[in-house]
This record gives C-alpha cells, structure tokens and sequence, in this order.
C-alpha cells in the first residue's frame, strides 16, 4: 500500500486537507492514474459538478484482450474511516465486451444541449467523448440517468460526477441522490472492474467547501497568463485549469461545450471567498469572464464588495515598448491592485505628432511615454497625447442585472465614459472640455494574419488641442460617469499640463 500526504491552503472550516491516494495490487495486468481532479484543485465549492478524467495502462494488451469498466463512487471521508464505505454517488461505465471501450452507439452525437457554433467532426469525437453524452442506445430516457455518465477509451477514461449545481439541467439527478454534494470531506474511489472483480482501485479525497483566494482572468493573450500563473503562484491563490464539466477539450483540437453545464459550475466558484480579479483585455460579449464569472458576482450584488480585490498593469500591459534617447527599450507590466477606493486608474502617458490622430493601437509599437503616478504632462504644439487608463466593474442595481436563458449574465451597467476639464490655473476658469468613452481596441499582427482583441474597461484617450490653449499651464481634472451619466465615486483625477 502506497501513502500519500499533501497539505493544502486552508479554507473557511479546515487548516490543512489531505490528499490520499492508495493503490491496490491488481488482479490483472492494468492500472489507472487520475488526472482529474489535480492535487490542486481537490477543494470545491459546495453543489459543483466535477470530472473524474485518467489515463488507463493496460501494460501492452489492448482492450479488446483487457475488457472492464471504470466505477467512480463518492463516500462520505468520515464514515470511510469509520469502516463505512456508504456511496453517495456511483457512476459506472459500460464498455462492449467485444471492444473493451464504450460503444458509439451509446454516445448521444446529436444533443442538442451543445453550444450552437460546436463544429467538430465526429471522426475527432469519437475517440475522445465527453461523458456527459452517454447513455443507453435504444433508451433515450436514459440520457438523464446521472449513473451512466462514464466513457472509457483504449487508453483513457472520463466520469461526470454532479454535485447538484446542475440538478435542474438535463438529468433526473432528484431520483438518484438525497442531497447535494455540500461543506464535507468525500472520498473518491476509482475502480477497473470485470464483473464483481475489482482489478484495481484508486482513492483520493476532495472538499467541498469554499477555495479562500481565487484568481479571476482572461487567459489570453499569452503574456497575460504567464504573468497571471506567476502572480498565482506566488500568492498561493487558485487558478482554476481542471475542465468544468462542460466544457469538454481532452483529447480534442477543439472545446465541446455545453454551455448551460460549465457556466453553471464556472460562476459558481466565484461568488464566495476573495475574488482577486484581473482588469485587462475583458470583452463586453462572448466573454466568460464578464458574462459568466463577473455576471454572476454582479448578480449577486458583490461586485463593489471587499471580497473582490481588482487588479490592473501598472502600465496597462504585460510589456511597453518605449523609446528612449538611445534608442527603444521594453518595461515589463506589473499587476497591482488599485488604490483603496479608487475605481479608475491612469497608466500611462504617451505622445506622439499629430500626424498619428486616430491611428489604431498596436500595443508592441514603441512610443515616446510618460510612467505613472501621472502628475505633469508636458506636450508641444505639434505633438497630440495619449492617456492611458483602466476602470473597475461598478455594481448595478439588482433589476439591471439579467440572468439569461443560456447561463450568462448581462450587466446593465458600468463606467462608460471619461470627462476632462481643463482649467486656467490663474482664474478657475474651464477653457477646455472633452468627454472619451471607455473602450479600447489593441490590433495584432503576426505571421498567422491580423486580429484585434476589444476591452470594456480600459481606455486610450488622446487629446490634440486647439491652438487657443498653447502656451498655458492648466490644471487637468478628471472624472468617469456610468451609463446614465451619473458620476461615479472613486474616478476622480487631478494633474497638471502644459503646452509648449
């Protein structure tokens, strides 16, 4: 018998929790590793679905000389210990004998639970199909029997367990368990049978509970998640890899989704603990971060909570190429968190002729810049200014937050805009006034073509101002407004500029 310890960050009711794994000597010729869940993402919150995912080593025969099913059953730790080994939950495949793998035919190819732009050949499907579409051919009520959700593959397997966030989706889970998987410590037992003969058997524990630090973010572009795994890393907060059931891509060149699953089982994890969320590259649509995770949290009226600590690039990129008197050079971004209290934050400065007005923004073009804390901006007559800036969520009242038929969120509001009053600093006087919307498009550009990637917080405002104004120094105030023009708490800035 091997035993293994691993310690993990506490959560709300436990200091330390244990990962055991025991493997028993098989019968056969043939182990199983689990995958999924990782040592790492053993904590769930309460009522989440969750795959079973593992690799099968069938030690040089294949499964048709090696034929058995996968068992996953779910037990309740303390009675485990106790010597009560009492499922709450059992899921259990059912390979052809002939084959040794489950039968296509008891794959549902058709559902039409799926998300509508799944386009993935069978032929891909076939060899990697996600449990959630088994059933028993020839029985289509089958199909919402939560026990037959295993596939086994000649060199893999996958179950869907459902904890109940799901209940209500595609199944009749109130006929086959009591309760929702809640706040306790479960053991998973892994199991290759044939017949009433367990060949081998893993075990592991996994918590459901509340994961105390989590990381909220867009996983692209590639800079982005490096520097995001690494602020994880360092923190010791969650970010979460495994695959939410749902959202099915293992063994496959593309995602399978079914959307009302994932996004059920994504938003859930982020309405308790801290949320440390990351401002940066956030569409208004088809995002899962604003739609499903954010969308979730606004509805649950914490999106201005101090449980949700936003973060942003303290020059508003993974990287900044510059100009400089020798030539160009590249400073790396750093997430921070905003200031306490604050709701929008300045950058950078950048400037450049006026020549440039309006050209789109390529974010690895070097320019001339200016770092934050933005105190003075020093411009000449024939040059325009960019500002540079990031924006939290704000929450909406509850009636303008939708939840939608398909499992998203609309937010019905949020920082829309930035108004800027230029004052002469002798007289008070406002010479100048300019309102920009928050927005912001970065175009790229590489060998496999051209793309652009659109965020609803962040903003480039650039100023080129009219002649009247040159040669004086002005006091520059700042200040956003929502959708309704209301002036948002949090947003107020103040620097001074002058004109050359």
């Amino acid at each position: 018998m091997i035993f293994l310890t691993r310690t993990f960050r506490p959560t709300f009711f436990f200091a330390f929790l244990f990962q055991i794994i025991f493997a028993h000597p098989a019968a056969e010729a043939v182990q199983i590793s689990v995958l999924e869940p990782s040592v790492w993402e053993t904590v769930m919150e309460s009522g989440r679905d969750f795959y079973v995912i593992g690799k099968i080593d069938r030690e040089g025969k294949t499964a048709a000389e090696t034929p058995f099913d996968i068992r996953v059953e779910v037990a309740v730790t303390g009675l485990v210990r106790a010597g009560e080994r009492i499922p709450v939950r059992t899921v259990l495949s059912r390979v052809d004998p002939k084959t040794g793998v489950t039968p296509m035919r008891d794959i549902m190819f058709t559902y039409e639970g799926k998300a509508p732009w799944i386009d993935i050949p069978r032929a891909e499907l076939e060899n990697s199909p996600p449990p959630d579409l088994v059933y028993r051919f020839a029985d289509i009520e089958s199909f919402y029997d939560p026990s037959l959700k295993a596939v086994v593959t000649e060199d893999s397997f996958a179950v869907l367990v459902q904890g109940g966030v799901t209940k209500n989706f595609d199944t009749n889970y109130a006929a086959h368990y009591d309760g929702d998987l809640e706040w306790k410590l479960f053991r998973v037992f892994v199991a290759a049978i044939s017949g009433d003969q367990v060949l081998t058997e893993s075990e592991m524990d996994i918590m459901f509970g509340t994961v105390q630090d989590k990381v909220l973010s867009r996983f692209s572009p590639p800079e982005h998640l490096k520097n995001v795994e690494a602020f994880a890393k360092e923190h010791g907060y969650r970010i979460y890899k495994n695959s939410f059931p749902g959202y099915w891509n293992y063994g496959l060149s593309r995602t399978y989704e079914i959307p009302l699953r994932w996004r059920r089982n994504n938003s859930l994890e982020y309405v308790t603990g801290r949320v440390h969320a990351m401002i940066y590259n956030i569409r208004g649509e088809r995002s899962a971060t604003q739609e499903v995770e954010l969308g979730h949290i606004a509805y649950e009226g914490w999106l201005e909570s101090d449980e949700i600590i936003y973060y942003h690039y303290d020059v508003g990129e993974p990287f900044v190429p510059h100009k400089t008197f020798g030539g160009t050079t590249v400073r790396q971004g750093k997430l921070v968190p905003f200031n306490h209290g604050d709701k929008l934050a300045f950058t950078r400065v950048s400037y450049a002729p006026k020549e440039t007005a309006s050209f789109d923004y390529k974010p690895y073009d070097p320019e001339r810049v200016e770092w934050p804390p933005v105190v003075l901006i020093d411009t000449g007559e024939d040059e325009l200014f960019r500002i540079y800036g990031v924006v939290t969520p704000i929450q909406p009242h509850l009636s303008e937050v939708t939840a939608n038929d398909d499992g998203t969120y609309t937010i019905g509001n949020r920082i829309a805009k930035v108004r800027y009053e230029f004052i002469d600093g002798a007289s008070g006087e406002i010479l100048y006034a300019a309102e920009r919307p928050v927005e912001l498009s970065r175009k790229y550009e590489d060998s496999s073509g051209k793309w652009s990637a659109d965020s609803i917080y962040e903003f480039r405002h650039e100023f080129a101002l009219p002649k009247s104004l040159y040669g004086k120094i002005f006091t520059v105030h700042a200040k956003a407004y929502d959708h309704y023009y209301e002036p948002v708490f949090g947003t107020e800035e103040v620097f001074l500029l002058r004109v050359r």
